[in-house]
């Protein structure tokens, strides 16, 4: 059963926003400006909407079911330098801190509604065991 940890509304400034460990510098570039998502070992950064269009919903659930989550368009491990998780957008000061009681190398899956210009964001954690 999947148990939501945080859900967040963040204006996604310049169509964007992140997934990443506290603090960290390491950011990922868009190449071309087309991809869907970007990523380094600490940060993932999903395309949206256009902040003219409004905020985008994040949600941070930890679980296994994905039935209603979305399109799936990032499956792989951040590695955390703290059992927290930094969601939304940094230049628009959107930014929430969403404890999720791990370090180190955390599996997610992070699935988006609609496919193209998302307004939902969910962060599928692995669950602890």
């Amino acid at each position: 059963m999947n148990h939501v940890l945080a859900e967040v509304s963040a204006l996604p400034l310049f169509g964007q926003i992140t997934v990443q460990d506290v603090g960290t510098s390491d950011l990922p570039d868009w190449e071309t400006g087309e991809e869907r998502v970007v990523a380094t070992k600490h940060a993932v950064a999903v395309a949206t909407r256009s902040d003219a269009d409004g905020d985008v919903t994040i949600r941070v659930i930890e679980g296994e079911e994905v039935g209603e989550l979305g399109q799936l368009v990032f499956e792989g491990a951040l590695s955390l330098t703290s059992p927290l998780l930094e969601v939304g957008n940094f230049v628009a000061a959107t930014v929430a801190q969403v404890k999720v009681g791990r370090i180190g190398p955390t599996h997610l899956r992070i699935f988006v509604e609609p496919i193209d210009l998302p307004t939902q964001v969910n962060v599928l954690i692995d669950p602890l065991n």
